[in-house]
Order: C-alpha cells, then sequence, then structure tokens
C-alpha cells in the first residue's frame, strides 16, 4: 500500500497546511487541514500522523504501507528517533501508532516537487489548506 503526505507553510511561522494520500485497492482516500499560526516541520508531522492513523483505521494485518515523504526530517524523526525538540506533543500519538503499525511502515523519501504524481497531489492540497487559513 503506497501513500503520500506533505506539510506547507506560508511563512514559518504562519498559516500552515498538511495533507495525506493512500492508495487502498478500492480507491483513494485523500485527507487535509490546516492551522492559522504553524511551522512548515510541524505541518510535515502531522501529515504523516494523519496517513498514519488512516491507515491504521483501514488496515488489514497483513498490509504493509510504503509512507512516501519529502521531508527528511520526517524520515529522521520518526523512523530513525533523531532529537525531537521541536513540536513534542505530537510524538506520543505518531510513537504509539508506529508501534501499533510495527514492522510495516517503511519510510520512503521522494524529492518534492518532482515526477512524483502522488506526492504533487498531497503538496497542492497542503498548499490549497494552507490558504484557507490566510484569509482567517
Amino acid at each position: 500500500m503506497d501513500a503520500y503526505s506533505d506539510g506547507a507553510c506560508s511563512g514559518n511561522p504562519g498559516p500552515g497546511g498538511w495533507a495525506f494520500l493512500i492508495q487502498w485497492q478500492e480507491g483513494v482516500e485523500e485527507g487535509s487541514g490546516g492551522d492559522p499560526s504553524t511551522t512548515n516541520n510541524r505541518m510535515e508531522l502531522v501529515g504523516a500522523r494523519e496517513a498514519l492513523a488512516a491507515f491504521a483505521r483501514r488496515r488489514k494485518a497483513t498490509q504493509g504501507l510504503r509512507l512516501h515523504v519529502d521531508s527528511l526530517n520526517v524520515i529522521g524523526w520518526l523512523s530513525k528517533g533523531w532529537k525531537r525538540n521541536a513540536n513534542p506533543e505530537l510524538y506520543p500519538p505518531i510513537d504509539r501508532l508506529l508501534r501499533e503499525l510495527s514492522g510495516v511502515v517503511e519510510f520512503v523519501h521522494v524529492r518534492g516537487h518532482q515526477d512524483s504524481v502522488g506526492n504533487n497531489r498531497v503538496d497542492r492540497l497542503a498548499v490549497e489548506a494552507s490558504r484557507r487559513y490566510q484569509r482567517l
């Protein structure tokens, strides 16, 4: 199973958005949201968290997930246990999801704004969500 997540922010901090996309056998699931005052790193993490949560809700016991992200920070923070000084409140729910999905999640780095259809889609969704918060 392939999934994509991304975050966007206009200013840092500023209005931001996150998005995910999961390619289920029966179709595509997308989600997005945002925050009026946030950072890009936070939105990247929220996008990944929401993708993991959506996958955990629907997966079959044997399904694996390849979560494609364009942030090496997200891969380092979540799969390699890098130092987590920023956004500490996000890690406990993400860590619970990763324990629940132990052994079935693979993080894949994709170059942002390249030829990845899934990554380009979540980038557009995250930017659209960010723009909704710019108007508040």
